[in-house]
């Protein structure tokens, strides 16, 4: 090791210290000395400084921006004055925007630096001291990904709340839009009519009762931990990819052992896992974790990726439902019984703050320029922010997804293709969100009348949609292949292998 390693190295180490004198100290220098090698300690450097010393503009989730920042950001010595000069002195570049730190964590996600040797290790030490939350999950054992793709999602479990054990009611009796009556208006017990007919939800449905959780609600916990109707799930939703994901909260693996034995589905009960925010991302997704072993957990892909359970089960992969984006309105006229969210959910959240509004994350959504953190852009058959839907086989590696917009525009209502071995169709159903289904030999045309949405094969078939099958005028019946929503970048960096169906 040379003698200017050494130095680097040493610098980089006074950055770890609890001295915000010596950091501005060593930011200078680690400047002068002009090797890029340092490039990627002050890229994880300038997000934590603009975070913990602007909460008021970058605090997350929002509406806790008018609170006080956790008390590890709010210490004097998480500051490291002059860090995007350095980063300009180093790399030529220079971004001086309100929202500087991001368009850094842009540019720094389409370069390739080569760190000083030990940089795992030096930003364990960095998440440890300084975002300790966050810290005591990454550094686990076993892992599969690489410490230097991690990035910080400027928030941690201990203030991105997963939603745990919400109430859900009658829909009438959230509908802002419903008539007023005495069994859904009950004087000071009755829940507040918060449900616009155009706010978007995620419906889906558990032993054969619908449920409605609209996103604005769902926004500053990105996820939610419920029992219904005896079927433990989590609503995960990454705010970056614009994806909700619902899935089962039993390991789809037996268990031996005391106390150990198997739901009439075959899983183990013993073997429910508790998820929640861990803070952190890997390719724009967020990373979870299960309160139970701490093992982390890709969102996207409902897969272990460190920690206990990825040694244990390593090509374990979570059950899943299906989940429909759509307009309240229109949920509730194809799932009238449906239950949807009471908002008083006791955190204290001003959830209004997101009702119409969810501020930045549009531009991560739409702008095909700006980049979600870590991910490098590329070239490929879909745009970076197409919404897409995917399924799934067996294996994690693999998935198929059908364009929203392609579906929309096809002539014919249907995109079909095989997917994991087997036929299946894309359709709009009555809601106006995607649906696949085990296909019909052949289906070849979706049509929409007085009779509702159905599906016609070749022979003249009518295949009638409902949420969880096709059913002939004879009875014959094909299943639901459930799927997830999300932008097409997610799905081709959180998969070996992504096919677009068209």
């Amino acid at each position: 090791m040379s003698a200017s390693t050494e130095r680097l190295q040493e610098l980089t180490d006074r950055l770890l210290v609890r001295d915000a004198g010596a950091h501005a100290e060593a930011v200078g220098a680690l400047a002068e000395a002009g090797d890029e090698r340092v490039v990627p300690h002050l890229a994880e450097l300038i997000v934590i400084d603009s975070i913990a010393n602007d909460w008021e503009s970058f605090g997350f989730p929002a509406v806790l921006r008018e609170r006080d920042p956790p008390r590890y950001l709010d210490l004097p010595e998480v500051r490291w004055p002059g860090v995007r000069d350095a980063l300009a002195t180093l790399t030529d570049r220079n971004f001086d925007s309100d929202h500087a730190w991001v368009e850094w964590e842009t540019w720094y996600s389409q370069q390739a630096f080569d760190p000083l040797p030990g940089f795992d290790d030096w930003k364990l030490r960095l998440y440890h001291s300084y975002l300790p939350p966050v810290g005591g999950l990454l550094d686990c054992d076993p892992r599969d990904f690489d410490i230097g793709d991690i990035r910080w999602g400027n928030c941690d479990r201990s203030f991105l709340a997963a939603l745990n054990a919400p109430t859900f009611v009658p829909g009438d009796a959230v509908d802002a839009s419903a008539e007023p009556d005495d069994s859904t208006d009950g004087g000071a017990d009755a829940s507040e009519r918060y449900l616009e007919d155009d706010h978007l939800v995620f419906g889906f449905e558990i032993q054969g009762t619908a449920y409605a959780v609209p996103r604005w609600v769902l926004f500053p916990h990105e996820l939610l931990n419920a029992e219904l109707d005896g079927v433990p799930v989590s609503l995960t939703y990454c705010t970056l990819c614009n994806a909700p994901i619902l899935y089962d909260r039993r390991l789809p693996t037996s268990s031996d052992g005391p106390g150990a034995h198997e739901d009439d589905t075959g899983r183990s009960t013993r073997d429910v896992r508790t998820f929640g925010n861990s803070g952190m991302l890997a390719s724009g997704n967020k990373v979870m974790y299960d309160e139970e072993t701490e093992t982390i957990w890709d969102q996207h892909a409902g897969t272990p990726i460190g920690g206990p359970e990825l040694g244990e089960n390593p090509d374990l992969v979570l059950d899943q439902f299906a989940v429909t984006q759509t307009e309240w309105a229109d949920w509730k006229a194809q799932s009238p019984d449906t239950l949807a969210l009471d908002i008083d959910t006791g955190y204290e959240y001003n959830y209004e703050h997101y009702d119409g509004d969810i501020g930045f994350f549009e531009h991560y959504w739409n702008r095909e320029e700006v980049v979600q953190p870590g991910v490098e852009r590329a070239d490929g058959p879909l745009p970076e922010k197409a919404s897409v839907y995917g399924l799934t086989g067996d294996s994690a590696d693999e998935v198929w997804v059908v364009p929203i917009d392609a579906l929309r525009e096809r002539e014919s209502g249907v995109v079909g293709g095989e997917v994991a071995g087997r036929r299946v169709v894309a359709t709009l159903d009555a809601t106006d969100d995607v649906a696949v289904y085990e296909a019909p030999d052949p289906a070849v045309e979706r049509v929409a009348d007085e009779d509702g949405v159905a599906l016609i094969d070749r022979s003249g078939t009518r295949w009638a949609l409902r949420r969880n099958e096709l059913r002939s005028s004879d009875g014959e019946t094909r299943e639901r292949v459930p799927g997830r929503h999300g932008l097409w970048f997610a799905f081709r960096t959180h998969y070996e292998t992504a096919h677009v169906v068209e």
